[in-house]
């Protein structure tokens, strides 16, 4: 009973029907959750929540001149611009990165997010690593501060660091103002981030949990520290950085289940620029931007990066999809319209087409195409007869011949075979025994061919008589 249970059990019906409907309650019953916030396109014309178009829409308001730029990097970029490159959907090629930093050099600023194996990543020696869904606490950092006009000396850098942070002269610095109270109070060393990297190596030789180790050490800036678990990533560097490198984001990354304090967003100086560059670009998406803590830090970015206070700001849309990329027929349509040999082409292609017209148009009819016939019906009879005679099939030849005259005289479907319907004929008409007679004995015995021959004439003295 047991085994014939389980046979019913596993029949394909049993079993294709209970997974159809294991998928339809999982399908109904499943909670329809909320797109993930951090996927999706960051471009500045995107008003979906993982879009920049806050931060753009913010730094116009703030008096930034904004732009976005819809072709690649190409030629010779202006020195005097602030490019924002986050989380390009089209890789920029390694010419693109070259371009772009050679502006960097001569005193452009950039943004940029370090994709992994990336031609940018490659060239800053930093890559973003160690992504977490969950995001990651930030522990250390320091608020970006405006870059100095060109008069100061650097000697006079150091003082007014703390004092750019609450300096209210525009409208930025008012609002940022606003959000950062106090912050030169939790600023960050890098001597106090090595204490706390050291702190969280002792932890794992302790038994002191990670989380008493960030209550003891951490001292952040609230405009900072509001940045928990809102990023998703760290940086990783393939060479030591500059010592005059500017830590914005320190996180504590978990690799390997081994905690490491790792920097998150960096400013370096480059050549006579600055690029600040972010290891979750995420964090300057419009989800983060509703709230208001966390509308101060993309600001500061753009002050610290920007060559001057006027510098346009250019938002790179050309790798998010914008602008005319490549296709083969785009390419085919502007290589036949601008330029010199595509043109000519192009008129010896219509001039080929009037030519192909003009001889096509005949004036009378052409001649009809010749048909080959097919094989004659006697054809076939005297090939099916070479082949009787070759095998010496007599038998079945005659068999074929009693059957055609039958069907002729349309008997065929009626009951009875054809032997029987020969012997109601000679009943019906006695003078045609014998040849009935020769033909019945011809479907079952061999014949020789003078024998088989004398058939014929059987075969047409019953037709006459049939016909009559």
């Amino acid at each position: 009973m047991a085994d014939r249970l389980l046979d019913r059990l596993l029949r394909p019906k049993v079993v294709f029907g209970t997974l159809a409907a294991i998928i339809v309650l999982a399908s109904l019953l499943v909670p329809n959750d909320n797109a993930d916030e951090a996927s999706g396109t960051l471009s500045s014309l995107s008003y979906e929540r993982s879009g920049v178009r806050g931060w753009y829409e913010g730094a116009q308001r703030l008096g930034w001149k904004v732009k976005r730029r819809e072709e690649r990097f190409h030629g010779t970029l202006s020195d005097s611009a602030l490019y924002v490159v986050l989380a390009p959907e089209i890789e920029p090629t390694a010419s693109e990165v070259g371009v772009l930093l050679a502006a960097v050099r001569r005193g452009a600023g950039l943004i940029v997010s370090a994709e992994k194996r990336s031609p940018l990543a490659d060239s800053l020696h930093l890559f973003s690593d160690d992504f977490q869904y969950g995001g990651y606490p930030v522990v250390a950092g320091r608020m970006p501060t405006p870059r100095p006009p060109a008069e100061i000396t650097m000697e006079d850098v150091a003082a007014m660091d703390s004092a750019a942070d609450r300096a209210s002269t525009d409208d930025s610095a008012a609002v940022a103002d606003s959000a950062s109270t106090d912050e030169d109070e939790y600023e960050t060393t890098q001597e106090e981030v090595q204490s706390f990297d050291s702190a969280v190596s002792r932890s794992q030789r302790t038994r002191d949990s990670l989380a008493d180790v960030v209550r003891r050490r951490s001292r952040v800036a609230p405009a900072l520290a509001a940045y928990s678990y809102h990023v998703h990533a760290a940086l990783s560097a393939t060479r030591p950085l500059p010592r005059d490198t500017s830590t914005f984001l320190t996180v504590i990354a978990v690799s390997r289940l081994v905690p490491a304090v790792k920097p998150a967003a960096i400013g370096l100086p480059l050549g006579a620029g600055r690029v600040v560059v972010l290891a979750d670009p995420g964090i300057v998406r419009n989800a983060l931007l509703d709230e208001h803590d966390l509308v101060v830090l993309p600001q500061r970015f753009l002050e610290w990066a920007a060559p001057g206070a006027g510098a346009p700001v250019v938002f790179d849309e050309y790798h998010h999809g914008m602008g005319r990329h490549g296709s083969m027929s785009a390419a085919i349509g502007r290589a036949l319209a601008d330029t010199n040999v595509g043109r000519a082409g192009l008129q010896v292609m219509l001039a080929g087409l009037v030519l192909l017209i003009a001889l096509g148009a005949r004036p009378i009819a052409p001649r009809p195409h010749m048909r080959l016939e097919r094989r004659s019906p006697l054809e076939h009879v005297g090939a099916l007869s070479r082949a009787y005679m070759q095998k010496g099939a007599t038998r079945l030849a005659a068999r074929r011949l009693v059957h055609g005259l039958r069907r002729r005289h349309g008997t065929v479907a009626r009951s009875g075979d054809d032997e029987v319907w020969l012997r109601r004929i000679a009943e019906r008409h006695p003078a045609l025994r014998p040849s009935v007679e020769r033909l019945v004995a011809a479907t079952k015995l061999p014949v020789s061919p003078r024998d088989f021959t004398m058939l014929a004439d059987d075969i047409d003295t019953i037709e006459r008589t049939l016909r009559t």
